[in-house]
């Protein structure tokens, strides 16, 4: 006997199976518009330089810990001390980076775009990283600039001596014959007094004005913007000894004089940063402010087969320290006043 035709289950069945599509449907709708809300950008962005990412270094924004580091071997007298990156969409950020003075009483705000692989600074600063002094002597070492020195010497402390004793000044000095590391700290010793040298530039190439590379050296004490702390491998330690004041190993400590330890931290900042190439390659070849990775394997090789030596040092003295070395400092061919400060409320 056949099976009488029941419509209404028919009905119910159709009913069930639409409303699984449409359950279906609305599954992968909306796994999709999360895959293109979520996914797609990351997607998207895994092709463009993160600024936030993580490196060898920090768990987050590995841009700043390259800035700084970059900073540091080429810019003199200012320290970062805040910063903030927002993302922008598909491989687009706004940094902000707030720069301080050593006597803490200026502050210098530069923003940057990062835009799919390239950076452009929205608005270029002044002043120059790079004092003019460091830049002519490391470019050409016969430089006019120099042919007077000893004029401009006696005009600098006649007006030096006008000054009240409490100022605190801060000086490029040129020396007059290159210097090895050890040899600077025996300078510093019977020339500074009580001053200190702040940053010391580091003869990193032959002398040539043709040459498009900038003048390299190294903080003598510096602070930094740390992101994120990270607990260090034994292996990374001895691979960059004295990257910073914290990266070493007791055996190192032991091991390296003040002199060596200085020239592994400026040799130690480049090899890290040679393996940064996505930072980088931020920049055009032309008017660089990061390095380049060709100066970079320049200076490794150079300073490998010369040593790491100093043409020039920034410092920071008082009033009769400068006075002094202005007049009876040794292998003093220049000097260059670059700040003053009446009195220091940090210091």
């Amino acid at each position: 006997m056949k099976e009488l035709f029941d419509f209404e289950k028919i009905q119910l069945q159709v009913k069930k199976q639409q409303m699984r599509r449409n359950i279906w449907l609305v599954f992968f709708v909306t796994l999709i518009t999360l895959m293109i809300n979520w996914g797609l950008p990351k997607i998207v962005n895994a092709f463009f330089y993160d600024p936030t990412a993580s490196n060898e270094l920090t768990s987050i924004d590995s841009y700043i810990v390259n800035r700084q580091i970059n900073n540091e071997l080429t810019t003199q007298n200012q320290f970062l001390s805040r910063y903030e990156i927002t993302p922008k969409g598909y491989g687009n950020y706004a940094i902000t980076e707030i720069y301080r003075n050593l006597a803490q009483n200026q502050t210098l705000t530069k923003t940057y775009a990062i835009n799919r692989n390239q950076i452009k600074e929205n608005q270029p600063s002044l002043p120059e990283n790079t004092d003019v002094l460091f830049m002519e002597r490391f470019r050409d070492s016969s430089s006019n600039m120099f042919t007077e020195s000893d004029l401009y010497k006696e005009q600098l402390l006649e007006k030096i001596k006008e000054l009240p004793k409490s100022t605190e000044i801060i000086s490029t000095v040129i020396f007059g014959e290159d210097l090895t590391l050890d040899e600077l700290a025996e300078w510093q010793t019977y020339n500074l007094g009580d001053g200190e040298i702040l940053w010391t530039a580091v003869r990193s190439s032959i002398p040539t004005s043709e040459q498009d590379y900038i003048p390299l050296g190294f903080a003598n004490g510096f602070s930094s913007v740390l992101p994120s702390e990270q607990n260090f491998e034994q292996s990374f330690l001895e691979k960059y000894p004295f990257l910073s004041p914290f990266h070493n190993t007791q055996a190192q400590i032991t091991d390296y004089s003040e002199a060596q330890q200085q020239a592994a931290h400026f040799t130690s900042m480049l090899q890290y940063l040679q393996t940064q190439g996505d930072f980088l390659a931020l920049e055009p070849d032309y008017g660089r402010k990061l390095l380049s990775s060709g100066q970079i394997a320049d200076t490794l090789a150079y300073v490998e087969q010369q040593g790491v030596n100093t043409y020039g040092v920034s410092i920071r003295t008082n009033v009769d320290q400068l006075i002094t070395l202005l007049q009876t400092g040794e292998n003093v061919l220049a000097v260059r006043v670059v700040e003053t400060t009446l009195f220091n409320l940090y210091r």
